[in-house]
């Protein structure tokens, strides 16, 4: 049981202890992350739009897409051995390095006007297994700089960040590939780059572990840590559900707008709509965490995602696609902040690598088939067909997570630790 300490109050007095600031090397890190956050939005904003730019295909540049995607999850666990067994911190360095070089190279490959898909599919396949291998690494790190009581808390400041930095590399992007092909993709190198600059002067203690076992020994223990945790596994399923929607209704909505009006910009104004909908819930995700059960929130979001979606469907162009964009995102921040913190808490630092690997290539790997199915739909069959595709894993998922008890049952964060994940 947690005493009042323990519940953020100071003993017998009822009132609520003032928080103590987030470490020091927190702010290092996020810096760091920042850097690396903002070239994320560059890159997955640029790739898929040079694609259809070069080929004039939605089908194959949603494979662009896919294939970075697919790659990431398939290098997940790989890096979750890594994480676990090495120093993160130059797993940081090492994946801002590969990332910077590719990406370069695509920009001038660009600039040079030799681009091809079949470069374009080389280069996201190459910062697909460096984001799977290496890219968990960050978060892991964070792990071992903030105490588990306020990861919460830094999961909504890192939400609304790069939600922030996302609004914004969009527009960016749009604006610099409207000006000079490849000139968006330099600026992501340069922000990779950054990043490891950034990452240097943090001092934290050890994260790698120093089992002197071998990988596969290191991942069946993980595995088998994680089997008995059906929680867990329910969880995993549906937020990749929910995953696969997000990204299919937001590709499809990109691709139409793109096709329609010829302009990077315009396309990239849908995802600063999206973007500043998760600012402002951000601002407010905090509040919502720690007085909301956390499985009351999962179904409400989900609800809310749903409604949203859905109508963005139905009002794909126009005023109403923004507002109805600002709107919809406004709860991922407060349901993200609260898996996180679950899992997270729930789970060994020794393993935080190889967990998060497994049950990421789960959440995010149905995301990671959204962009080449809903391209081939939205090729083959039209807007409105990629847009039920794209649909209907958030329905199930809203469904399944009002019926199931295992979710339902999720507290609020003073009582997490009395709740098996």
């Amino acid at each position: 049981m947690r005493d009042a300490s323990d519940e953020g109050q100071a003993p017998g007095t009822g009132a609520e202890a003032p928080r103590p600031p987030l470490p020091s090397a927190y702010r290092w890190w996020l810096a760091s992350d920042s850097s690396a956050a903002a070239a994320v939005g560059l890159r997955e904003f640029t790739l898929p739009l040079l694609a259809l730019l070069v080929t004039g295909s939605a089908a194959q540049a949603g494979l662009v897409g896919t294939v970075q995607a697919v790659l990431t999850q398939v290098c997940l666990i790989p890096g979750g051995l890594l994480i676990d067994r090495f120093d993160r911190r130059r797993l940081i360095m090492l994946h801002g390095v590969v990332q910077a070089v590719t990406l370069l190279a695509l920009a001038a490959l660009a600039w040079s006007g030799q681009l091809t898909l079949g470069f374009l599919v080389v280069g996201a396949a190459l910062v697909g297994m460096a984001g799977g291998c290496l890219g968990e690494a960050s978060d892991a790190l964070l792990r071992s700089i903030v105490p588990v009581e306020r990861y919460p808390q830094a999961i909504t400041l890192n939400e609304g960040r790069d939600a922030a930095l996302r609004s914004a590399s969009a527009p960016v992007g749009g604006l610099l590939m409207g000006i000079v092909s490849g000139a968006s993709l330099a600026l992501a190198g340069v922000l990779n780059a950054l990043s490891v600059a950034l990452i240097q002067p943090l001092r934290t203690r050890r994260t790698a572990a120093t089992d002197a076992r071998g990988a596969w020994s290191l991942f069946v223990e993980a595995a088998r840590w994680l089997r008995p945790r059906r929680r867990a596994h329910l969880l995993a399923v549906l937020v990749g559900a929910v995953n696969f929607s997000v990204s299919g209704v937001m590709t499809t909505t990109q691709f139409t707008v793109f096709a329609r009006t010829g302009q990077a910009l315009d396309a990239g104004l849908i995802t600063t709509a999206a973007g500043v909908s998760v600012v402002v819930g951000a601002l407010v995700a905090g509040l919502v965490v720690s007085r909301v059960r956390t499985g009351v929130l999962i179904p409400v979001t989900f609800a809310w995602l749903a409604l949203g979606m859905t109508g963005v469907a139905l009002f794909p162009s126009g005023p109403p696609l923004v507002v109805l964009l600002m709107l919809t995102f406004l709860g991922v921040p407060a349901v993200n902040a609260g898996l996180a913190g679950f899992f997270f808490g729930a789970t060994p630092e020794a393993m935080q690598g190889r967990v998060q690997a497994i049950v990421g290539t789960v959440t995010v790997g149905f995301g990671a088939l959204a962009p080449v199915i809903v391209g081939v739909a939205l090729q083959a069959f039209g807007t409105s067909a990629a847009y039920a595709i794209a649909l209907g894993p958030v329905a199930v998922a809203l469904i399944v997570s009002c019926l199931a008890r295992p979710i339902t049952e999720i507290p609020r964060p003073d009582l997490w630790a009395d709740l098996e994940l």
